[in-house]
């Protein structure tokens, strides 16, 4: 049994929505309501943010058919705008949702959505955890698992973006085969605590996984999930649309996303993938498909357009325990028990009752966060080998993960 394996202790996740809560504050509200004041126990689905809604710039003039009064906020991306929903003009018992409701029985299905918190972790049922475990301590020279490529030309020529809490300054330099990798950093520790911080070096740890792929790879890392590890859609998808702007990356690797009102999917994301990744043709978007270890599509890792990567056990033969599944995941790979780059310093165990541990730049760690770089990077790799576009190689590597699906699982690619 692994480690960390949930308990179904309810106040496991919980201690995760609390952790969003006091970084939002009263900027989001959870579905079901009621979480951030404790009048409601029950297990979070989703987080979204309080009182705002997302819709096409087309149809603002439409909500007052729904009797619905709200005023632009602003334009995250072109053509779609965010609303701030005037109290005003909604029944003082309704919460965002049953207006949500009531404006795309008028308008159509999904005409206007939250605009979510993707995170992550995501804080569900009970026995959901971020990623999937949280780090265990291993030696500073504990060699990766799985283990770096030596031919360091693989991935050459390949832009990677890891969009994710940011990169540990002092990660390149420690590790060989994360030199030369770039991008925002991230506090190694808690300057009040002193403590290495929850979700802390999850941009680097996904990193460090790409370049064991592809040694020669160009990767760099954003600090997109900063507060609490999370961020709301719109401003995802804003940066999104600024990377593609100024250097389009040959594969974008998010590990994060969330579950989502009705299952809709995320709106802001619908427009990444209908226009930039569009328009774009040669990137990916490789995206990890959640940990709720069910069939619960986990966006934006299930929508049309993204490759949506599950975990494998690590006998590569069945599913982590973890994993979410469904004939949306379009691939499984490795994700369970790996080991690679971490942070140094003391971490404090939030989700189980363990004595503070020791870290000295690597950890063990699962989830399906960890299974999408893999992916990623070998999309990158097999791009060098071949001269192949990512979007050829990605296609090209999926028909090898279908010849090689296995029962009870679905289609599986490994390092091999």
């Amino acid at each position: 049994m692994p480690k960390n394996k949930p308990t179904g202790d309810i106040n496991v996740p919980l201690s995760q929505v609390n952790y969003i809560i006091e970084a939002f504050g009263n900027e989001v509200e959870t579905e079901p309501p009621g979480w951030a004041t404790g009048k409601n126990p029950r297990p979070v689905k989703f987080l979204y943010r309080k009182n705002h809604l997302l819709i096409r710039d087309q149809d603002v003039p439409r909500l007052r058919d729904a009797g619905v009064s709200g005023k632009v906020v602003s334009h995250p991306v072109p053509g779609l705008a965010l609303v701030s929903v005037a109290q005003s003009g909604t029944k003082p018992t309704e919460n965002l949702l049953t207006v949500l409701g009531r404006i795309n029985k008028v308008l159509g299905p999904r005409v206007a959505t939250p605009d979510h918190l993707m995170h992550i972790c995501p804080p569900s049922d009970p026995g959901t955890h971020c990623p999937a475990t949280e780090p265990d301590s291993v030696p500073g020279d504990a060699r990766p698992r799985p283990a770096v490529f030596r031919d360091g030309h693989r991935g050459s020529g390949v832009l990677v973006a890891v969009v994710d809490t940011g990169l540990l300054e002092s990660a390149p330099a420690l590790h060989p085969w994360l030199r030369g990798v770039t991008g925002d950093f991230e506090p190694e520790v808690d300057p009040t605590t002193g403590l290495i911080p929850r979700y802390t070096a999850h941009g680097t740890f996904i990193a460090s996984i790409v370049r064991a792929m592809a040694p020669g790879a160009e990767v760099r890392v954003g600090r997109i999930f900063e507060r609490a590890g999370a961020r709301f859609e719109s401003e995802v998808v804003q940066a999104l649309y600024q990377m593609m702007d100024s250097s389009p990356p040959d594969i974008i690797s998010l590990s994060a996303g969330t579950h989502t009102w009705l299952n809709g999917g995320l709106l802001s994301f619908r427009f990444f993938i209908d226009g930039p990744l569009r328009q774009h043709r040669d990137t990916v978007l490789v995206a990890a498909a959640g940990n709720d270890g069910r069939n619960w599509k986990f966006s934006p890792a299930k929508m049309k357009g993204v490759i949506s990567v599950g975990a494998l056990a690590p006998n590569g033969k069945k599913r982590a325990w973890f994993s979410n599944f469904g004939n949306w995941v379009r691939v499984y790979a490795p994700g369970q028990n790996l080991v690679h780059a971490y942070s140094r310093g003391t971490y404090h165990y939030y989700e189980h009752r363990r004595p503070d541990e020791t870290f000295d730049g690597m950890a063990r760690w699962s989830g399906t966060s960890f299974s999408t770089p893999l992916v990623s990077g070998l999309i990158a790799a097999r791009m060098s080998e071949t001269g192949e576009t990512a979007r050829e190689a990605a296609r090209e590597l999926l028909l090898v993960a279908d010849a090689h699906a296995r029962p009870g699982v679905g289609p599986v690619l490994r390092p091999s």
